[in-house]
């Protein structure tokens, strides 16, 4: 079944337009406007516009073409020439190609081969297209980048120059580039499907049409912007507003109908408004609130200070101060009893004992104590203070003080002096907030400045009574005014303030309400020409993009994948491994190309290995995935018999000889009925293509050298290099130079003689590979990986006679001289140009009749 007839039948099922759509595209070879205006009629008509008279008119089989044109245009390559400003490239450069079968660009490293290929990936059709062109950074130009070309289509030539920034000529992309980078590409990459089969561009140009359909319906509604006016924020909440949200889903009458606003309501409207315009309740009662939180705190501020002021709290610091006296009585009892140790003043008292303590610590840091008790043992030989020796009196002193220190009674009274002197610290730090920080109290209680005066001094005097109590004990009398009692009176009114204007508040929110809902009525009556307006244009957009939705192409990319799989991915997966059997069976048996994706009509595909989810590049070798990327790459050049124009660029990279050889062999064999260009610095490669094509399509492929010359790259010449050479293209090589010769200035002499030397090593390796073509007849070859063991070739060896020898050798000899300094007796005599012409005269003679006999003896013995 043809793509037209699988397309035809998909359609049956599609909607009108669609089916009309695809009826024009495969009538006609361009889409007018006019017809994309008559379909914009259809897809509305589809979509339940009555007022459109035109009908579709479907795709039928009638409309599929009896013939089909299943031949391609293959452009060739004809020339590339002056690259200005490209890299270091020759700007009078031009690589002249041959049309027909095998063109060779050999050049070194340096010599802008690689600059010439970057323009052939950027320009002609290349998976690694996205290539800068880098302008020469060590001779900066701010010329303009440009390069010519000359194509051949059809017969006739075009000439186009490219320009920096510019895109390449169409014809050029029909031209493909192969490289290592592109190699990447087909090995790792999920790439799209170039090959087209015949009738998939119906579907593919049907995408581009809805898509201009669609495009001609947002035109019509670009201008219908109406906005739908916004209400204020503070009316959304109402009922009116929830209507207006939903308005799309009404019908117009409904909306006509509903938007009014009465002299009533405007009357209604302005009396809540004036009503509610009063002091507003809300902010008064966040005053009150703040108001309440002051007071009370002030009130706390005080009652913190009359707390310690309260009968609870007179009571204990009475009890503490008898309770200092009653140990302080038993304390000095205590010390009178052990004065018959004490021989000063002021035993027992708090300065004795903090000498006393000095004294210990002193004793516990120099060692004069066992660091727990004190008196120790050591610490009883001498005084810690005036450092003589202690006798036994003074030593019975010191243990009584320690006992006296340690007992009950003088640790209690260390306690409650501690004690006391807290209560001191804690009264004496007590301070009353300063009045301005509490003023605003005057304006609830006038007489207050009065009575915080009066409260201010009583604690001031109070302060110094209880220090005084504490210290040295008498009457205590605390009689004190509590302030914080009054400040707190003011709180309940202030409460109830606010339980009013919570009432108040409740009520006015109730009037807000329905003068918000009148405030949305007469904004909906004011705006109610463009939300008409606007309603009117929502529909037409909800029904625009109604009618958008049946041009999803999602359906269309699924069928042109489902087509591409069955008639171009499995094509082109049938040639790629038509390729990789040639190089590898093994590969072949490995490997396979399929579909990924098909997206916006552009289907997917990539190679993986067969059954395995691991990829390519992390098990096979280097050289297993160059040969299959490049049997990927050649199934997109050949499928479908394409006779397309391939450009390779160093094929043969990190590859072993065997695959050199089929890549030669592959090579010449597309040549025979194509254009075929191949750019390489291999020099055993361009001598295994030159010869390949030779034996194979028995005629000289084109060959062009490149060289770099003070730094400038990319200069044709029409050598290539001599160890290339066979025997003919060498005794040629030698006697363009000795025409050269001829055509220099008489007065030369230096030039004439440089070119004389070329002569004479060109002569002498012209006979090292007489060896090698002649003599052995090429059993074995420096740039072959074989020795022809054939009865053939190896017959050579057995008409070789000692004359044969001789004349080589004897001409060997001549142009092996090794020139040197001495005297004239010892330089020899270099050939002249004479004597050059000579010999090859004579190597001719020689050549041709060795090869007349070995011809003769093979005749005559049957080794043909």
């Amino acid at each position: 079944m043809s793509i037209y007839q699988e397309i035809l039948n998909w359609s049956q099922n599609r909607p009108d337009f669609i089916r009309d759509a695809l009826r024009r595209i495969i009538s006609n070879p361009t889409i007018s406007s006019n017809d994309i205006e008559e379909l914009v009629l259809l897809v509305k008509k589809e979509n339940g516009d009555t007022t459109v008279a035109i009908d579709a008119i479907p795709f039928e089989s009638i409309h599929i073409p009896t013939t089909t044109n299943i031949g391609g245009i293959y452009p060739k390559l004809i020339s590339i020439k002056r690259p200005i400003n490209i890299c270091a490239l020759h700007n009078e450069g031009c690589l002249q190609f041959a049309k027909d079968r095998l063109t060779v660009v050999y050049g070194n490293n340096g010599s802008g081969k690689s600059s010439y290929s970057r323009i052939l990936k950027k320009l002609c059709w290349s998976r690694n297209s996205n290539i800068e062109l880098k302008k020469n950074v060590f001779t900066p130009s701010s010329n303009q980048q440009q390069v010519d070309f000359i194509i051949e289509e059809n017969g006739t030539n075009i000439n186009f120059r490219w320009m920096e920034n510019n895109n390449s000529h169409p014809t050029l992309k029909l031209i493909y580039v192969y490289d290592s980078d592109c190699g990447d590409i087909y090995l790792n990459k999920e790439n799209p499907i170039e090959y087209k089969p015949v009738g998939i561009d119906l579907l593919e140009r049907l995408i581009p049409l809805l898509s201009s359909i669609s495009q001609k319906l947002n035109s019509e509604i670009a201008n219908y912007n109406t906005r739908k006016p916004n209400l204020e924020q503070s009316l959304n909440s109402t009922k009116i507003a929830q209507w207006y949200a939903n308005l799309e889903q009404k019908n117009k009458p409904e909306i006509d109908a509903y938007i009014q606003f009465s002299q009533e309501n405007k009357e209604r409207k302005d009396e809540l408004f004036n009503l509610i315009g009063t002091l507003n309740p809300q902010q008064n009662r966040q005053n009150l609130i703040s108001l309440r939180n002051r007071i009370e705190n002030y009130a706390l501020q005080f009652k913190r200070i009359e707390e310690n002021f309260t009968d609870q709290n007179q009571k204990e610091i009475k009890n503490l101060r008898a309770t200092y006296e009653s140990v302080k009585q038993a304390y000095d009892i205590a010390a009178k009893e052990l004065s018959n140790l004490n021989t000063l003043e002021g035993f027992g008292t708090n300065p004795w004992r903090t000498l006393w303590e000095a004294a210990k610590n002193f004793a516990y840091k120099n060692g004069m104590s066992d660091g727990k008790t004190f008196p120790s043992k050591d610490s009883l030989k001498k005084c810690v203070l005036c450092q003589q020796d202690l006798d036994e009196t003074a030593q019975k002193r010191l243990q009584g003080f320690n006992k006296f220190i340690l007992n009950d009674v003088s640790t209690k009274l260390n306690s409650i002096q501690e004690r006391i002197q807290q209560k001191k610290i804690l009264f004496t730090s007590l301070n009353i907030p300063p009045f301005e920080n509490i003023s605003e109290i005057i304006d609830f209680i006038p007489d207050f400045k009065a009575n915080y005066d009066k409260f201010e001094k009583t604690i001031i005097q109070l302060k110094d009574d209880v220090a005084n109590y504490l210290e040295n004990g008498g009457n205590l009398s605390i009689n004190l005014n509590l302030i914080s009692v009054t400040i707190s009176d003011l709180l309940p009114n202030i409460d109830q303030q606010l339980a009013q204007n919570n009432q108040l508040i409740q009520n006015r929110n109730t009037l807000i309400e329905e003068y918000n809902e009148l405030a949305c009525k007469e904004f909906l009556f004011t705006n109610k020409t463009t939300i008409l307006q606007y309603f009117d244009e929502f529909k037409y957009k909800t029904w625009i993009n109604q009618c958008q939705s049946q041009l999803n192409t999602t359906a269309i990319s699924r069928k042109i994948g489902e087509l591409m799989q069955n008639q171009a991915v499995n094509l082109q997966h049938r040639e790629f491994i038509s390729h990789l059997n040639y190089f590898s069976p093994e590969l072949a048996s490995k490997v396979l190309l399929s579909r990924t994706r098909t997206s916006q009509g552009s289907t997917y595909q990539k190679c993986s290995l067969n059954g395995l989810t691991d990829t390519i590049n992390s098990i096979l070798s280097e050289g297993e995935q160059k040969i299959i990327a490049l049997s990927n790459f050649l199934a997109e050049c050949t499928i479908d018999n394409k006779k397309t124009t391939i450009i390779f660029d160093d094929p043969v990279n990190s590859l072993d000889m065997d695959y050199r050889d089929l890549i030669a062999n592959k090579i010449i064999e597309l040549s025979r009925d194509r254009q075929i260009i191949v750019l390489t610095h291999d020099l055993s490669f361009l001598r295994l293509l030159i010869d390949t094509h030779t034996t194979t399509l028995l005629t000289d492929c084109h060959v062009i050298g490149i060289d770099k010359y003070n730094g400038v790259t990319g200069i044709v010449t029409d050598e290539i290099p001599f160890l290339a050479k066979n025997v003919q293209e060498r005794i040629n090589s030698i006697r363009k130079i000795l025409a050269e010769h001829d055509s220099l200035n008489i007065t030369d002499a230096h030039g004439r003689e440089t070119k004389l030397d070329s002569a004479r090593k060109r002569f002498r390796m012209l006979l090292e590979r007489s060896v090698e073509e002649i003599l052995s007849n090429k059993t074995y070859e420096r740039f072959s990986k074989n020795i022809h063991l054939k009865k053939g070739t190896l017959s050579s060896y057995i008409v070789t006679e000692k004359s044969d020898v001789d004349f080589l050798l004897s001409l060997f000899s001549k142009y092996s001289i090794t020139e040197h300094d001495g005297g004239t007796s010892t330089i020899p005599q270099l050939p002249s140009k004479a004597t050059i012409e000579k010999d090859i005269v004579d190597y001719l003679a020689w050549k041709d009749g060795f090869k007349a006999k070995l011809k003769s003896w093979k005749d005559s013995n049957n080794y043909n």
